[in-house]
């Protein structure tokens, strides 16, 4: 079987770490949260499990030289200052296929015993960077797409809620904007390769939506996968209210980076897999009002008014 990564694609406050960290609860998957701030954590020398804070996994695991070469791996810069990258990326893999420089998830599956890779760092520029590697490209491992998209009055209003002086217009037009590029992107990838999950029937539907993904990624539908607490995880990052829910369930006792009003929420929450409809409430009519008349008729596929 050859090796694969799962790249979830989304806008922020869609529900991308709730489905990593289920994903990454099947014993043949490994959830890695936001890959891409592996590389500034590791150059900051900041904890990088950031789950489990006090857990050394990702030093014990690829020891302080292989973090090193996978910091400079998925940062894309190269080693030595007078050597064209394109060049020195070609050298390496033709000397070793999988160098950690120019192969970073040939290296870590090396390291981990399991087939697929779940990366939620949700942005296009991320995975299209990654896929220009040799590891793809020479389909040593195989890149499969999960589209995760939520209603984007559900998506604006949560920015709104942490970044109340940003103007709605502004908002609408952005989240329309960028749903379109993700849903082109997605649509270039192979139908096989594809799959387009909506946040709402992740949340209310979970037993079928999950056994629907895990169908598209080959791998069989375990239902303790949806009680993702239960399992170890080592995201680098993520929504830091579904590790609280993680830090609950284990009685410890955490300080996360979260606004009053998300940490309320999610002390408020208990660990069942429910779904998030706060903008029906939250939202100002004419918000809503403005945020139809600019990207209405994008959102209409996702529209959730249940």
């Amino acid at each position: 079987m050859v090796n694969k990564v799962a790249f979830i694609i989304s806008s922020g406050h869609s529900g991308s770490s709730l489905l990593s960290l289920i994903l990454g609860s099947h014993p043949r998957c490994f959830s890695a949260g936001e890959l891409k701030g592996l590389p500034n954590r590791y150059r900051k020398q900041v904890f990088i499990d950031c789950v489990n804070r006090n857990s050394e996994f990702w030093e014990n695991t690829f020891d302080q030289g292989g973090l090193k070469r996978l910091a400079i791996g998925l940062s894309g810069t190269r080693i030595h200052p007078y050597v064209p990258l394109k060049l020195e990326s070609g050298i390496r893999d033709t000397l070793n296929k999988k160098d950690a420089y120019v192969n970073p998830y040939s290296y870590m599956f090396s390291k981990l015993d399991v087939d697929i890779i779940i990366d939620s760092s949700k942005a296009i520029s991320w995975c299209e960077k990654r896929l220009k590697s040799p590891e793809f490209k020479h389909h040593r491992v195989e890149a499969y797409i999960i589209h995760l998209a939520r209603d984007g009055r559900a998506v604006v209003n949560s920015y709104l809620r942490k970044y109340p002086h940003r103007d709605i217009k502004d908002m609408s037009n952005e989240w329309s904007k960028k749903q379109l590029d993700r849903k082109e992107f997605c649509e270039s990838f192979p139908a096989k390769k594809r799959i387009e999950v909506q946040y709402e029937a992740l949340a209310s539907r979970p037993q079928e939506t999950v056994a629907e993904i895990c169908r598209f990624l080959d791998i069989e539908f375990r239902p303790e996968m949806l009680q993702y607490w239960l399992h170890n995880h080592h995201d680098i990052s993520g929504n830091e209210g579904a590790y609280s829910l993680i830090d609950k369930y284990k009685g410890i006792e955490k300080e996360r980076s979260m606004g009053s009003g998300k940490k309320k929420y999610y002390d408020a929450s208990d660990l069942a897999i429910k779904l998030d409809l706060r903008w029906q409430r939250e939202m100002k009519p004419e918000y809503i009002e403005e945020f139809n008349r600019i990207a209405g008729e994008v959102n209409k596929p996702y529209e959730w008014d249940n």
